[in-house]
C-alpha cells in the first residue's frame, strides 16, 4: 500500500472569491466507445509461461537489491584468504556483480568456500541458480507458449469484426491476416507478417479510437448520481451535496488506497446494442475538395458556378483588402489553409460587387448586374461594351482569387459526390461527361464498402485508391509517388440504439469527475490563450474597441494561441503578455495570467513537496488532496470564470474500483456531436439542451463547423445558428458577426451586428484549431479550453540505465481516479542498446526481457507511445509534426508472441520511447476486451449565475 499523503495547506488568501462555488454539472447524456472483439481467456501454457517470468524478473531485482551489499561484504571479506584468491577471484566476481554482468563461469568454480563465510554471496548465488534454472525452463516453454499465443491470434484473426477493420486498412493486410487466422502450419511468410497483424490486433482489443469495424461508438443517458434522478449536481457545491448525502465518500484511507465506494463495476461484461449496429461511410474531403478545386481551376467550368467574395472587404483610405485563402494538399489527410491579404485600389467597384454576389452569383449574372446598376446611374450607353468591360473586370477578379467559386455541394454534405457529378452535367459539355460518369462511379464504389464482405471491401479500397488517383493526375493534380496509401474514405460503426447506462458511474465517480473538470480549469492553456487574446485586441483596437472583420484580426488572435503556449511553458521570460496597462479598468495578461500561474504553481509545488515529505518514489501513487481540489472553484481568478466551460473526459474503469482518465478535451458537443446524425433522435436533443442551460438564459450559441478536408469535422448542427462563409447554408454569415472588446467582461466577444447580441461561438469539429484557417481563428478561440495537461503535478525521477538517463513519473491520483498513469521515458540510445541485445538473444528474448523489466521497473502490460516532439518555433508546427509519429502500441511483456514481435515494436520508435502502464489492461473473458465512456461536464459563468441571484 502506497503511504499516506498529508493533506496539503494551500494558502493563498488574494485567490480566494469569499464564495462557495458550485462544481461543474455533469451531461446526462454520454457517448460508449468500445471495441469489437474480446480477448479469450489464456490458455495454460502461456499461464505458466507469464508466471515464470514473472517470477524470473523478481529474481532479476532481488539479485540486483543485493548487489550493493554483495559489493561491500566481498570487499570486507579481505582478510579471509590470500591476496591472490582476492586479486583473481574476489575482485573479478566484485565487478562482474557491480556492472550487473554475469561472472564467468571459470570464475564461479573457483569460489572454495567463500559462500560460507559472505552470506550475502550465497543468497546471491542462490537466486541465480533459481534464474538459471527459470531461464532454461522459459527456453525449453516458449514454443509451446508461442503456440498458444499463435492460436489466440489465429481466432481473433477470423472474427468477422476484425477481418472487416482489417480490410478498411489494405488489401495486403487482409491477406495477411487471413494466412494468420489459417489453422495448421504456416509459411516463412506468415511468420514474418506476425509482428504487424499483432500489432493490429492488439489496436483492435486496447484502444477505443473510432476507426473502421475496430470499434463500435453508441450513445445513453446516465442515471444521475442518486440513481435514476437527473444530473442536476452542478447547481449544488460540494460541500453542499456531501452535506445533503448525495454523493457519499469513501473513509479517509480508502481513496488514498483505490477503494473507493459507489462506484460502478467493470464495463467490459456490459451488454451493448451491437445489433443495430450501421457502418456511416463518407468519401474522404480532401480528395473531393481536391478534384473540386482541381475541376474549377478551369475558367470555362468556373463560369458555370455561383461566385462569393473570399472575405468580407475592409476599406481604408480609398482603398479595399481582403483576406485571401491557399490550400494544400497534404497527403491526403487533410487540407492545409493559409491566408493573405490583399490590397488594391477601385474600392468603389470591388465594394459594388461584394453587394452583387450575396447572395452568390455566376460571373456572367455579376457582369449583367453590375451593367444595370451602371444603366441605372447614368442611363442607356453601348451595352455590349459595358458588358464586355464589366466581364473583363469580373474575370480579373475571379483570377486575383478575390471571387471563389462555390462548391456544388454543401460544406458539411456527408455526401458530396453526386453534387460534384450533376454539376459537371450541367456544364452542357461532352467533354465534362466523362469525368462525371467516373465520380458517379467512384460515389457507388465508395456507398458499397459498409455492406461489402472483408474481401470485396479490400478489392473495393484498391479500386478506389487507383481511380482517384488516376482522376487526380488527370486533372492536373497527381497525388504523388504513393497512391496505394491514399486515405479514399471514412468508416464509423455506430450503435443506433441507445445504450443502457445504468451501472456505469456511481455516487463517487460523479463527485471525482465533476472535481477534475474544476481542476482541469488551473492547467488548461484556454484561459491563457483568451488572456492573450484580449491584450492583442486592446492594443489594436483600443478599450471597448471593435473589429467588424473577423479576418482582420485572425493573424494576431493566432499569434496570441502561440504566445500563450510559450508563456505556459515558460518558453519566453515574459509570461504576462505584452502590455502592461489595459486603459479598460480590468487586469491585463499580465496580471491576470500571473494569478492562475500563482495558483497552478502553488498547488504543484505543494503536491511535489507531500510527495517527496512522504519518502514517495516514482512506484509510489501522487494523491492529490482532495479538500484543495475540492475548493478550486472557489479560489479562481474571477477573471477565468466569467464565460461557461465545458469538458470532455473519456473514463475507463480498471480493477480496484479504479477510475482511469484517458484524456481531458474541450466540450460543448465538440466530440459528440460527430454521431449526432446516426444516434438515437435523443442525443440530439440531450446535447443542445445541455449547452443550452450551460451558457444560461438568452445566449446565443452558434457552431462554427470548419471541415478542411477532415472527415472527423462533419458534424450535423444541433443549435439554432452557424457562422460560415455562405449565407446560402449558414443562419450568420462571416459579415454577420464581430469582434469587440467588452469592457465590463473586460474580455474578446463575439457580436451580432443587426441584433448587438453576443454570441457564444462553439466549434464543432476535432482536429486542432490551430492547423484550421487562420482567419477563423478569433471564433475558434470564443471557447478555446481543452488543452490541459496534468504533467507537471507529478514529479520526474531521472537515473541512468545503459545508451541514456531514464526518467520515470508516478501515477497521479484525485479520490479513486487516475489523472496519469505511470511512465518511463527511454532516450533514444537506450532503445537502441536495448534493440541491440534482443535481436542477440533470439527469437523469443526471455532473459533480456526480465532484465530490462527488473531494470526499469516496468510492469508486463504497456503501451508504447512516440516521445513528445521537440518544441519548435510554432506551436501548429509542433502538431503537424506529432501527426506523422507511430500511434500508442500496446505490448505484453509477459506474452511470448508480444516478445518475438518486441524488436520490431520498438523499431518504429528510433529517436526513443514512453512506456505507460497499461491501465486497464484489454479484459480477457469479457464481451469487449476495452469499453471507454465519454462525458461532458459543464460549468455555468458566473455573470449567469449572478443574474439569476439578480446580482450585479
Amino acid at each position: 500500500m502506497n503511504p499516506p499523503v498529508p493533506e496539503l495547506q494551500l494558502s493563498a488568501p488574494s485567490l480566494h472569491t469569499g464564495h462557495t462555488a458550485p462544481l461543474p454539472r455533469i451531461a446526462p447524456g454520454a457517448l460508449v466507445r468500445t471495441t469489437l472483439l474480446s480477448l479469450p481467456a489464456e490458455p495454460g501454457p502461456a499461464v505458466a509461461f507469464r508466471a515464470a517470468l514473472a517470477e524470473l524478473v523478481a529474481l532479476e531485482e532481488r539479485l540486483a537489491a543485493l548487489a550493493p551489499a554483495l559489493g561491500d561484504a566481498l570487499y570486507a571479506s579481505r582478510a579471509g584468504h590470500t591476496e591472490d584468491f582476492h586479486r583473481d577471484v574476489v575482485l573479478p566476481l566484485r565487478r562482474a556483480v557491480h556492472n550487473g554482468r554475469d561472472p564467468r563461469p571459470a570464475l564461479l568454480h573457483r569460489l572454495d568456500g567463500l559462500p560460507d563465510r559472505v552470506p550475502e554471496l550465497r543468497a546471491w548465488l542462490a537466486a541465480r541458480g533459481r534464474g538459471e534454472g527459470l531461464l532454461t525452463a522459459l527456453r525449453s516453454g516458449a514454443a509451446p507458449a508461442l503456440a498458444a499465443g499463435r492460436s489466440v491470434l489465429a481466432g481473433l484473426c477470423r472474427e468477422p469484426a476484425f477481418l472487416r477493420a482489417a480490410s478498411f486498412t489494405s488489401a495486403d493486410l487482409l491477406r495477411a491476416v487471413v494466412r494468420a487466422g489459417q489453422d495448421g502450419p504456416v509459411d516463412r511468410r506468415a511468420r514474418k507478417e506476425e509482428a504487424g497483424v499483432l500489432r493490429h490486433v492488439t489496436r483492435a482489443v486496447a484502444r477505443t479510437t473510432p476507426l473502421s469495424a475496430f470499434t463500435a461508438v453508441g450513445w445513453g443517458v446516465l442515471p444521475g448520481p442518486s440513481g435514476g434522478e437527473e444530473v442536476a449536481a452542478g447547481a449544488q457545491s460540494s460541500a453542499e451535496l456531501e452535506a445533503a448525502g448525495a454523493w457519499s465518500d469513501a473513509e479517509p484511507g480508502a481513496a488514498r488506497s483505490g477503494a473507493a465506494p459507489e462506484t460502478a463495476g467493470a464495463w467490459s461484461a456490459v451488454e451493448l446494442p451491437l445489433g443495430s449496429a450501421l457502418a456511416v461511410v463518407r468519401a474522404n474531403r480532401t480528395l473531393v475538395d481536391t478534384l473540386f478545386a482541381a475541376l474549377a481551376a478551369d475558367p470555362r467550368r468556373r463560369s458555370t458556378l455561383p461566385h462569393r467574395l473570399c472575405s468580407s472587404p475592409r476599406v481604408s483610405g480609398g482603398r479595399v483588402s481582403f483576406a485571401r485563402s491557399r490550400t494544400a494538399f497534404t497527403a491526403a489527410r487533410f487540407l492545409a489553409v493559409e491566408d493573405d491579404e490583399v490590397t488594391l485600389g477601385a474600392a468603389e467597384p470591388l465594394l459594388r460587387l461584394a453587394e452583387l454576389c450575396d447572395p452568390p452569383a455566376t460571373p456572367a449574372a455579376l457582369a449583367e448586374m453590375l451593367v444595370a446598376e451602371g444603366e441605372a446611374r447614368t442611363g442607356e450607353g453601348e451595352r455590349p461594351a459595358a458588358l464586355d468591360a464589366a466581364s473583363a473586370f469580373i474575370r480579373q477578379v475571379c483570377d486575383a482569387g478575390l471571387l471563389v467559386p462555390v462548391e456544388p455541394f454543401g460544406p458539411q454534405d456527408p455526401d458530396p459526390l453526386p453534387g460534384l457529378a450533376r454539376w459537371l452535367r450541367s456544364t452542357g459539355t461532352r467533354q465534362d461527361h466523362e469525368p462525371a460518369l467516373r465520380i458517379e462511379e467512384l460515389a457507388t464504389l465508395t456507398a458499397e464498402f459498409g455492406t461489402a464482405e472483408p474481401g470485396r471491401r479490400a478489392a473495393l479500397l484498391a479500386t478506389l485508391r487507383d481511380r482517384w488517383a488516376t482522376l487526380l493526375d488527370e486533372v492536373g493534380h497527381p497525388v504523388g509517388p504513393a497512391p496505394g496509401r491514399l486515405t479514399v474514405l471514412s468508416e464509423d460503426v455506430v450503435l443506433r440504439q441507445p445504450v443502457p447506462l445504468d451501472g456505469f458511474l456511481g455516487g463517487a465517480d460523479y463527485r471525482a469527475v465533476a472535481e477534475v473538470a474544476s481542476l482541469a480549469e488551473v492547467f488548461d492553456l484556454g484561459p491563457v490563450v483568451r488572456r492573450q487574446v484580449r491584450d492583442s485586441f486592446v492594443e489594436r483596437y483600443g478599450p471597448g474597441g471593435v473589429c467588424p472583420h473577423v479576418w482582420d484580426f485572425g493573424a494576431a488572435a493566432d499569434e496570441a494561441w502561440q504566445r500563450a503556449a510559450r508563456a505556459v511553458d515558460g518558453a519566453d521570460g515574459d509570461t504576462a503578455g505584452r502590455t502592461s496597462t489595459d486603459g479598460g479598468g480590468g487586469a491585463t495578461a499580465a496580471a491576470g495570467v500571473r494569478r492562475l500561474a500563482a495558483l497552478r504553481a502553488e498547488l504543484v509545488a505543494s503536491v511535489h513537496r507531500a510527495h517527496a515529505d512522504s519518502g514517495g518514489g516514482p512506484d509510489d501513487d501522487v494523491v492529490l488532496p482532495p479538500g484543495p481540489v475540492a475548493a478550486l472553484p472557489s479560489r479562481m481568478p474571477s477573471w477565468a470564470t466569467r464565460r461557461p466551460v465545458s469538458y470532455t473526459g473519456f473514463l475507463q474503469r480498471a480493477p480496484g474500483g479504479m477510475l482511469c482518465v484517458n484524456h481531458v478535451y474541450g466540450g460543448w458537443g465538440r466530440f459528440i456531436s460527430r454521431f449526432l446524425d446516426s444516434l438515437d433522435p435523443r442525443a440530439v436533443r440531450e446535447t443542445a439542451a445541455a449547452v443550452s442551460d450551460a451558457l444560461g438564459p438568452g445566449a446565443r450559441a452558434a457552431q462554427v463547423r470548419p471541415v478542411s478536408g477532415f472527415n472527423a469535422n462533419l458534424h450535423p448542427l444541433f443549435v439554432r445558428d452557424e457562422i460560415g462563409a455562405d449565407r446560402s447554408y449558414a443562419s450568420l454569415g462571416m459579415d454577420d458577426v464581430e469582434l469587440v472588446h467588452d469592457p465590463i467582461g473586460d474580455e474578446v466577444r463575439v457580436r451580432v451586428k443587426a441584433t448587438g447580441a453576443w454570441a457564444d461561438v462553439l466549434y464543432a469539429g476535432v482536429f486542432a484549431p490551430l492547423l484550421l484557417q487562420p482567419g477563423l481563428a478569433p471564433l475558434l478561440m470564443d471557447h478555446p479550453h481543452g488543452i490541459t495537461d496534468f504533467g507537471p503535478l507529478v514529479p520526474r525521477h531521472r537515473s541512468s540505465v545503459p545508451g541514456g538517463d531514464l526518467v520515470r513519473t508516478p501515477r497521479l491520483r484525485h479520490r479513486h481516479l487516475v489523472l496519469r498513469r505511470r511512465r518511463w521515458e527511454l532516450a533514444d540510445g537506450t532503445v537502441a542498446v536495448l534493440l541491440g541485445e534482443l535481436a542477440a538473444e533470439g527469437e523469443v528474448p526471455v532473459g533480456t526481457v526480465a532484465r530490462w523489466r527488473a531494470l526499469l521497473g516496468v510492469p508486463d502490460q504497456l503501451y508504447l507511445h512516440a516521445p513528445p516532439p521537440g518544441r519548435g518555433e510554432r506551436v501548429d508546427e509542433d502538431l503537424l509534426r506529432a501527426l506523422n509519429r507511430p500511434k500508442p502500441q500496446y505490448v505484453d511483456l509477459g506474452d511470448a508472441l508480444h516478445l518475438r514481435c518486441l524488436g520490431k515494436w520498438l523499431a518504429r520508435h528510433p529517436d526513443g520511447v514512453v512506456l505507460e502502464e497499461a491501465l486497464p489492461a484489454p479484459a480477457r473473458g469479457e464481451q469487449h476486451a476495452a469499453v471507454e465512456l465519454v462525458v461532458e461536464t459543464y460549468r455555468a459563468g458566473q455573470a449567469h449565475r449572478a443574474h439569476r441571484r439578480g446580482e450585479r
